[in-house]
């Protein structure tokens, strides 16, 4: 061999020892939450950072979001003979630029699903046979540069073809509150003084939590299926601990850290073509008749008399047990709840009401404003549904006449009065819900924009802000140990976004800048829920209940503990009392 060929040789050989690395280096998984649609789009955008990667990342970063779902998979079942357990949604992935991709991920399930798949151990993951095309469910506009989806490179797509392990959860509600609501739903039909303590779903005595000595059926409910016609849609009904040891594989679960993140608003969106067309408000009392199967007839609203429909959530959505613990039910079991009567059918559909129309069961939130959509087309009638409020969550319905959201007890939970224009990304139409086709001026080409172009006095949402709104929650992630840190930058970026770009909720934490935000200066009072004693002192922690807990505020400044606690609302109005 020629000395010219063995230097060639020997430059090749330290060339491929460079490049091998790059060629072939495995991307590392930063941040996988399963949870909530509440803060999807928001946590994407702080991820991707307008190109410049959130912090930890390497620039230029880049996005994608699924054209058709992912799978959720619980590996826990088989430790006790049983399958593995899917769920699906829609997933968002960010990676970064450096050799080995960083790589940030967020799946679209139910908040209950969420908080279990994180809790599990082993936690769930995240899979794909095959990555479906780019699906561009986030506008161009908002990432900041106006890119569109890209399918990531070869070692980002590794990491979900083989399964990828969640490492956060995004809710809508507490982990305890979300714990009771599983056990809530995973246990025999009565119990308690509206006896709804058990839903039914399961075989687990009334309200009462499987352990690990449980057998399988005890472990594993019966799925809770779509009522929307020809979906395939279902809610798995799979047991989990917050504390102490997994009731599957009794392994021990690390003790997790929430970090608060917004809050948003519940409302009650309508048809408005028919029986519903004059209905613009309603009270807790009101509701609570249509959607426990009293009475689906709009006079129940006050309007002449017709036919309705009523569209209810799965009980292991945090936005089901919002509003069934802060409007119909409550935490003491006051009020009707939206379960009275449903548990022997599964799914709900076309279960008649005492008087008027029926009720169904929707999956998730996309089938639940689909339905009020849809509702005349496929039922005949006007529909009543609830959500909570996101700009993405109602676009379907958005900027049609046809469509709107009512107040509750006289108060608008979006902008500052319901049938004015004081906020200048308000419709010209009362109870119209807002979207691109009403933008203000200052907004130019851009939707959304930000709160101070959308609301006068800056600030979005007033009416939750100022104490009056009651039916929100607080949305939070909760993670602990290596992924920690990163979780907390994507929360801070999540911020900003909110406040700039997609004012979907008002943001936990102050925000400079501008425009801007003070942050959340109001919280619910916390109550023992799961086991779990309520603390909400300032460097004390967060831990128990507070679905449905007294709002409290304090003219406008910055509330940081709940020193009374235990205390929830018991019907309509301010009222509290102390509860267990």
């Amino acid at each position: 061999m020629s000395r010219l060929t063995i230097m060639f040789a020997v430059l090749l050989l330290a060339v491929s020892v460079v490049l091998a690395p790059v060629a072939h280096a495995a991307a590392a998984a930063k941040v996988v939450i399963s949870g909530s649609s509440a803060m999807w789009q928001s946590m994407a955008l702080a991820a991707y950072n307008n190109n410049a990667c959130v912090t930890g990342g390497t620039a230029p970063c880049f996005h994608y979001t699924s054209g058709s779902n992912f799978n959720l998979t619980d590996t826990r079942p088989p430790s006790k003979g049983g399958s593995n357990v899917t769920d699906t949604g829609a997933v968002w992935i960010v990676w970064d630029s450096s050799a080995g991709p960083n790589v940030w991920a967020y799946i679209k399930v139910d908040s209950v699903v969420g908080n279990r798949c994180y809790f599990a151990q082993p936690h769930c993951n995240i899979n794909v046979a095959t990555f479906p095309a780019a699906g561009n469910q986030i506008s161009s506009k908002l990432w900041g540069d106006s890119t569109s989806d890209t399918l990531p490179p070869a070692a980002v797509q590794a990491l979900f073809t083989a399964g990828v392990q969640v490492n956060t959860a995004a809710t809508d509600i507490r982990p305890e509150d979300a714990l009771f609501a599983q056990c809530r739903s995973n246990s025999t039909l009565g119990g308690g003084t509206d006896s709804l303590k058990g839903l039914g779903y399961g075989g687990n005595a009334s309200g009462v939590c499987p352990t690990f000595a449980s057998p399988l059926a005890n472990l594993v409910g019966s799925a809770i299926l779509s009522g929307y016609p020809a979906s395939t849609a279902s809610a798995n009904n799979v047991a989990f601990a917050i504390l102490g040891r997994d009731p599957f594989t009794n392994t021990t679960i690390p003790v997790a850290s929430t970090i608060s993140v917004g809050a948003s608003p519940i409302v009650f969106i309508t048809n408005r073509t028919g029986a519903l067309a004059s209905v613009t408000n309603a009270t807790d009392s009101q509701v609570q008749t249509v959607f426990s199967g009293a009475n689906c007839d709009a006079s129940v609203f006050g309007a002449p008399a017709g036919v309705i429909e009523a569209y209810l959530r799965e009980p292991l959505s945090g936005t089901m047990n919002t509003t069934e613990a802060s409007v119909f039910r409550y935490p003491d079991v006051s009020g009707k709840s939206q379960e009275t009567g449903v548990a022997a059918m599964n799914p709900l559909a076309a279960k008649p009401c005492t008087a008027g129309g029926n009720r169904y069961r929707a999956i998730g939130t996309g089938e639940e404003v689909k339905s009020v959509l849809n509702s005349n087309v496929n039922n005949g009638h006007d529909g009543i549904g609830y959500a909570f409020f996101s700009y993405g969550n109602v676009s379907t319905i958005a900027n049609n006449a046809a469509y709107g959201y009512l107040q509750l007890n006289g108060i608008d939970p979006i902008f500052h009065k319901y049938g004015t224009t004081l906020d200048p990304g308000q419709p010209t139409t009362a109870g119209m819900l807002p979207g691109a086709a009403n933008l203000p001026a200052a907004c130019a080409a851009d939707f959304p924009c930000a709160e101070n172009k959308i609301w006068s006095g800056n600030l979005s949402f007033p009416n939750v802000r100022n104490g009056q709104y009651r039916a929100w929650s607080v949305l939070r992630v909760v993670t602990n140990g290596a992924p920690l840190p990163d979780v907390r930058n994507l929360v801070l970026g999540s911020q900003k976004y909110n406040v700039t770009t997609v004012p979907d909720f008002i943001p936990a934490l102050a925000v400079n800048g501008n425009p801007a935000d003070p942050g959340l200066k109001l919280l619910r009072s916390h109550y023992t829920q799961s086991g779990v004693p309520p603390t909400n002192i300032a460097g004390a922690g967060d831990k128990g209940g507070d679905m449905g807990g007294c709002v409290l505020h304090s003219s406008g400044q910055s509330i940081t503990s709940d020193t009374t606690t235990k205390l929830a609302q018991t019907f309509p109005g301010s009222a509290c009392v102390l509860v267990p």
